[in-house]
This record gives C-alpha cells, structure tokens and sequence, in this order.
C-alpha cells in the first residue's frame, strides 16, 4: 500500500475542517499547519471514525440537502490512512502552513448593508451566560429586498450561536401570508459549521421598512473576559423577486419534560394552505433534545419524512438546506416531533433530577421548527 503523506491530507483539513479548527474559532484547536494536525492525529481518527466530524445529524437515509458536511468516503479514507501510516510530513516543511488563514471577509461577497451590534459586550471569564438580545434599528425609509445574508461573530472564540430575527418598526406590521401569526422575519444566523442564507434566483425576502433587527446572542466564557460585536450584511436583490421567503415556526411552548425521563415526546403542525416550495429547516432545542423529525402528510393520505435528526447536538445549530427546493402542494400539513432525554444517560443533561418546561435559557427547554419556504401558483 502507497504510503500517505500531509500533502494528500493537507486539502481536506482545509476544506472541510479550518473553518472551524483555527486559531481564535469555536473549536478547541487548529488544525492549520502539519505539527497541529499531527499533535491531533489519535483526537482526529477517532471523531473521523465515529463520523462525528464533521458534524452531520441528519438521518441519511431522508432528503438530500446542499450543505451536507460528510466527508466523502476517499477524503475519510484518506485521512484514516495518512494517521494510521504514521502521520508523514510529505514535501512540505513541517512549520510551512497548510491551511492559509484568510482575511476577515464576506462569503457572501461585499455586503450592501451591514448592521452591528450598537455597542462592545462583554462576555465574563466564567459562569454562564444568559440569552440576550439585542434591538438594531435599521432605518431603513422603505422595503428593501434581500438576496442573501450573512452573520458574523465579532469574536468567535465567545459566540456559540446567533440568531437574527426582523420586526416591523411602528407602524408597519403586516399580517403575514395565509395569516400565520407565528410566520417570522428570520434572517439566518450564525452557528459553527453554517452558511449565510442565500435565496435562490427569483426569491428573495423581504425588509420593510422602519425594521428592527433583534439579535439574540449566546455567549461562552473562555476563561479570560472578553468582548464581541457582532454583525449581519445583506446582499440586496437586483429587482423585485417573484417569490417572497418567508420564516415559518413549528412549535408548541406547552413543555413539560418530567425529572429521570426518557424518549418524551410532543408534538407541532403547520399547513400551508396554498403550493410551497420547501427552502430549509431547522431543528431548536436545548440540552435534552434527542431526535427532531419533519413529515409531510399529503391531503391524499400519504405521508414522508422530509428531514430527521437524531442524537441531536445543541452545539451545532445546523440548518439542513435542499438540493432542490422541495414542492409541498395546497394543504400538506407539515408535522414536527421532537423527543427529550431528560436521563442520567443522556450526558449533556445538566440535572435529571429537575423537571423541565419551555424556558429561554439553556439549562431549560424549547421546541422550534425553522421552515424557510416560499409560495408558488397552484
């Protein structure tokens, strides 16, 4: 067998792992040059193997999305044999730098607005962190049309996820389409692993005028005090599109997840009363979410699963976007059941011996859908 050497391994870290694995980011080490890939070498077979790097809970064998981050089955290959022939230098310098450290920029291209957080926070060395959210005012004199939006952490190190919603200003509130008060302005956010949100041709998504953006920020001590302004840019739509996304939630705030128990289970549904096509969803729990599924259930009776998840992480955010916009026709109801592992077994379980009901803050519990879509003509 041909020996593997870094040079053969060098491409996949950087592609699919120093997006995190880089100095300052949320991960707890940087797999950037030779000597750190090779310090992590025993750390990397074993996440690699496993298959929890890079992180994917989606259940394969539902839907196929864009953003699927598995490593390819040559790339795990790979990387499994350059560790287990003894991690080898290759040609390269042992100190060169395989993976370049790019400057801070947009993915997303250079953005035609951006909007910050009005002021520093500071994030304390310990302790945890409440949720809190930010209002940004937008000024903006008219509706604007967004292409794409990213958001940035000011400071990855302390930001474990962001989530950027917009409300009418005074004055502006329209009812949502086929008035669905739980219909949200949901701009995207950040989480390690996840890409802006970017419309595809002819959809875009709306900002109305006078908007306010409220940033609800989660914040990680990292032992030292430190400070974060993060931000949001948008891509503003050449024209007015044809389709308007929108947000939906499906979601019930009726939680109660009794001490010591496993395999709790509730359920939330949402129909659509007109033809959608289906952009992406979003599973949101906390700390004893286990496994998130998403069915379409027809009006002819028949059913599917359009995403499931399972050995749910709250570390990772992931919002699970389609290959292809998926069409659900007039009256498919849209049905979501979340289940909770509030055990001793489940070992991100803060305390099992405490009941748990819907609350903001980690150490409680939530249950949210994220349904990106837009509509279509019958």
């Amino acid at each position: 067998m041909t020996a593997v050497d870094f040079d053969a391994v060098a491409e996949v870290l950087r592609n699919r792992c120093s997006g995190c694995h880089t100095e300052g980011g949320p991960a707890p080490f940087a797999l950037r040059t030779f000597e750190q890939a090779r310090a992590w070498s025993s750390s990397i077979r074993r996440a690699v193997a496993s298959g929890a790097m890079p992180p994917w809970h989606a259940d394969p064998r539902y839907g196929e999305f864009a953003n699927d981050r598995r490593l390819k089955a040559s790339d795990k290959a790979k990387l499994l044999a350059w560790i287990d022939g003894g991690s080898l230098p290759g040609s390269a310098s042992r100190e060169a730098v395989a993976v370049e450290q790019p400057a801070p920029s947009w993915s997303i291209g250079v953005p035609d607005l951006i909007f910050e957080l009005p002021e520093d926070v500071t994030v304390p060395a310990a302790g945890e962190v409440p949720y809190h959210g930010y209002r940004v005012e937008t000024g903006l004199g008219e509706d604007i049309w967004i292409q794409a939006a990213e958001t940035q952490p000011g400071n990855p190190a302390v930001v474990h996820h962001i989530i950027v919603q917009a409300f009418p200003g005074a004055g502006a509130i329209r009812e949502s389409p086929g008035g669905d008060p739980r219909t949200a302005g949901d701009l995207g956010g950040y989480a390690p692993g996840t890409g802006p949100l970017v419309m595809p041709p002819g959809v875009g998504r709306r900002l109305s005028a006078g908007a306010v953006l409220d940033f609800e920020m989660h914040y990680t001590p990292t032992g030292r005090e430190e400070t974060d302004r993060s931000r949001i840019g948008l891509i503003l739509a050449a024209e007015p599109p044809r389709h308007e996304s929108l947000t939906a939630l499906c979601s019930t705030p009726f939680l109660w997840i009794p001490a010591g128990e496993r395999d709790v289970q509730f359920e939330a549904d949402l129909i659509f009363p007109r033809a959608t096509r289906l952009l992406s969803l979003r599973p949101h729990m906390h700390l004893r979410g286990d496994t998130f599924e998403f069915r379409a259930e027809y009006a002819d009776g028949t059913s599917e699963t359009l995403l499931l998840v399972t050995g749910y992480d709250f570390n990772w955010q992931t919002t699970y976007r389609f290959a292809e916009p998926r069409l659900l026709p007039a009256g498919t109801r849209l049905r979501c059941t979340a289940t909770y592992d509030n055990s001793s077994d489940n070992p991100l379980n803060p305390d099992p011996t405490r009941d748990v009901s819907w609350g903001r803050e980690t150490t409680d519990e939530m249950m949210i859908g994220f349904v990106d879509y837009y509509e279509v003509e019958d």
